[in-house]
């Protein structure tokens, strides 16, 4: 398998922003890092795929290697998840190294895990190749490994559902027929799509599975993590309850990882612009362009529950709007970065999601969607352009959408049956 057959068959990003693959492999690193370190409360879908799908995993592993010619390849995993690493030292006397991780986030954030792995620092606004190394998400290998097209999703359902599960699902399927497969125990429930921290809030169960999928999280509708953001939708609101409240603590920025990597990022003075810029008066901060979103400052850090994550956000857009960025000296790593990890369990305490099973076995569910809608706006880039029409028979895997240019994806169909709609959004197939 090579690069052209990546692209081929629609590889993104599968944890993350949906970041097309071949982008990435087509460079030359000398460390190729696959990420297992899986740091997001309640998701389990990538040590479940190393337990039931590690060969299919390592191929794509060894693909990588081959297409990259990377010189080293690392396994970042956490020492808490031995049935997996017991698994791949089974499978890796090839010159794969494996390096185990404490439990703490977001150990997950790609340029985290560089630092963890190798000791090198990933300069502010520069890509991971700059020092020499590419990063690839379990599940991400696991499609360059099994050399087919991607139509299907890997998904944890967790929660308030009775059974949490790792479950596979077809791209296209609504989110509540994927959940009528599960007894959910609330009433009145809305759903985090991806993560607890940096996920989605989601009402609308219409809402479909993407290649970027990673989880459905079912809170109550009164639940901590809702009504955060909840208060949150807006700029306005962050707006209006950073000036009513910040007071200055420095918290947020004391826990911020990519604070703690050297980088520029200080949510306490994006919080402090937020609180003295007035209407066509901005105060913005350069360094708040790097944020990684990870919300930690705002559902850990802030002793006051603000939003110091939306103060960064405003700025990163403000930043882009007029075209400033950052440049300074050479950063490095905080001296007590190594102290203020912030342990998994203590976020899960913060977040108040203790009560839930903190499992998710793979679990076989039997989803023969009736209808499936296929976003053609599944990665990073530029929107993939149908190829097909109105009353087009199409199989399981055909292609259906083209990538457009080189920062975008294929798309295939997920079921058999005909194309029912096409339009710029989505393409919607019917099971004949």
């Amino acid at each position: 398998m090579n690069l052209q057959d990546v692209i081929k068959n629609g590889v993104v990003g599968a944890g993350g922003a949906g970041f097309p693959t071949a982008v990435k492999l087509d460079s030359a690193p000398d460390t190729l890092i696959m990420n297992a370190a899986e740091c997001e409360p309640l998701l389990h879908k990538d040590m479940e795929l190393l337990k039931h799908h590690c060969d299919e995993v390592l191929a794509g592993f060894r693909i990588a290697m081959d297409i990259t010619g990377a010189r080293q390849s690392i396994i970042g995993i956490k020492k808490k998840n031995a049935d997996a690493i017991r698994i791949l030292e089974q499978r890796t006397g090839d010159g794969i190294q494996m390096y185990l991780m404490e439990d703490f986030y977001p150990a997950g954030d790609e340029i985290t895990l560089i630092h963890q792995i190798t000791g090198r620092v990933v300069q502010p606004g520069d890509l991971p190749i700059t020092v020499g190394c590419i990063v690839q998400n379990v599940e991400t290998l696991y499609n360059i490994g099994i050399k087919k097209p991607v139509v299907e999703k890997f998904i944890s359902i967790a929660g308030a559902v009775e059974e949490p599960a790792t479950i596979k699902v077809p791209i296209g399927i609504a989110y509540k027929e994927v959940l009528s497969k599960f007894n959910i125990t609330t009433k009145n429930y809305v759903l985090r799509s991806g993560g607890l921290m940096m996920g989605n809030l989601v009402k609308d169960l219409d809402t479909v599975v993407t290649k970027t999928t990673g989880a459905l999280i079912v809170l109550p509708s009164d639940h901590h993590c809702v009504t955060m953001y909840e208060r949150y939708a807006t700029e306005h609101d962050t707006d209006r309850l950073a000036k009513a409240s910040c007071d200055q603590c420095n918290y947020c920025t004391e826990f911020c990882p990519r604070y703690l990597l050297g980088h520029p990022v200080r949510p306490e003075t994006a919080m402090r612009n937020r609180m003295f810029s007035r209407e066509g008066e901005p105060f913005i901060d350069l360094g708040s362009e790097f944020c990684c979103e990870c919300n930690l400052c705002t559902l850990y850090a802030c002793p006051e529950s603000l939003d110091p994550k939306g103060a960064t956000v405003i700025e990163k857009r403000l930043l882009r709007e007029q075209k400033l960025h950052w440049e300074g000296l050479p950063i490095s790593p905080h001296p007590m970065m190594e102290y203020r990890k912030v342990p998994t369990k203590k976020l899960m305490q913060r977040l108040d999601v203790t009560q839930y099973k903190d499992a998710g076995p793979m679990m076989d569910v039997k989803l023969d969607p009736i209808l499936v809608r296929i976003p053609l706006n599944q990665h990073i880039g530029a929107m993939a352009k149908p190829i097909v029409k109105i009353d087009d028979i199409i199989s399981k895997y055909d292609l259906i959408a083209e990538s457009d240019g080189k920062i975008s994806s294929n798309i295939h169909a997920s079921i058999d049956g005909k194309v029912v709609k096409v339009n710029n959004e989505e393409i919607e197939i019917k099971r004949t």
